[in-house]
């Protein structure tokens, strides 16, 4: 399985499944289709069957297209070298930790506010003033690493060391707006 949006960059609400033709045979989808549908048709065929988006399967072969032609080593290098280049860029902003280590091989960047920054009121403020998409991260989402809310960015593989100090500038004016 594969979602077109967290490692191929695509668009949200497609992925993909691939299943060896001897296990799909003996598959019977949990969804039933239709009685005329089971009669003439495969069960690939049935677990297709329904409603979908058009334009986001097009996005995803796309978005699958320019991942292959980069190649998948170069992607990851790229999506690492962002997150040590965030991390570092972040490490100096005050009111923030940065969670993760600056080595580590992802563009993610996890931070925890220090003095009292609301991660909620930080992500609306930079949407809403910036249009800058980030993402709050809620106990709840994960109570055994937790501790409490933090704020979460993600950089695209097309992102450049400027958008990032664009970012860390937001960030600063985000948290000072919030406060």
């Amino acid at each position: 399985y594969c979602s077109s949006r967290k490692w191929i960059a695509g668009p949200r609400g497609v992925g993909m499944l691939a299943v060896r033709r001897a296990l799909l045979d003996g598959m019977r989808p949990r969804l039933a289709a239709p009685e005329w549908l089971l009669k003439s048709s495969t069960v690939d065929q049935q677990l297709e069957f329904g409603e979908a988006n058009v334009a986001a399967r097009v996005g995803f072969s796309l978005a699958l297209g320019e991942y292959l032609g980069y190649g998948p080593l170069a992607v990851r290098a790229r999506l690492g070298e962002l997150g040590g280049i965030s991390r570092t860029l972040l490490g100096d902003v005050t009111g923030w930790a940065v969670v993760e280590e600056v080595e580590e091989p992802s563009a993610i960047t996890t931070l925890a506010p220090v003095d009292g920054a609301d991660p909620l009121a930080v992500r609306d403020w930079l949407l809403a003033e910036r249009r800058i998409l980030t993402t709050f991260a809620g106990v709840q989402r994960a109570p055994l690493e937790l501790t409490g809310p933090v704020l979460r960015i993600s950089p695209h593989v097309d992102s450049t060391a400027a958008d990032l100090e664009v970012f860390a500038e937001a960030l600063i004016a985000a948290t000072a707006a919030a406060a």
